[in-house]
This record gives C-alpha cells, structure tokens and sequence, in this order.
C-alpha cells in the first residue's frame, strides 16, 4: 500500500523511467533526491506497484516487447 505520494511518485517514475526527476515532480524536496528516490524505489510495494502501472500501460497500448 502506497501513501499519496507514493503513488505520484510511481505515476512520475513513467514518465521517463528516472526517478530521481520522478521524486521532484511528486512534491518530494529536491534536496537528496538521488538517494532517496533510490530508497523508495528498493521498498517492494514500490517495486509492485510500478509493476501494476507499467502493466496497465501496456495493456491500454497493447504493445509489447516483442
């Protein structure tokens, strides 16, 4: 389960797949953004939910990596 900005964060982060930009753009403070987005992104329901967005994204697309 994600906070609200959590989820913004996973929403960003698909943007361009950085997510230290991904940290800015949700509200988080500039200010160590490189760590601690890479904090975020170690933390497993991050890591599923990003799954669940890259997954409904591909489905509303139908493409995929073949």
């Amino acid at each position: 389960m994600c906070t609200a900005k959590q989820e913004m964060f996973c929403q960003e982060y698909l943007v361009d797949l950085n997510a230290a930009q991904a940290y800015i753009r949700a509200g988080y403070s500039p200010r160590g953004a490189n760590k601690n987005s890479a904090s975020l992104m170690a933390k497993h329901g991050i890591q599923q939910r990003i799954e669940e967005l890259k997954a409904e994204r591909s489905a509303r697309v139908q493409i995929d990596s073949d």
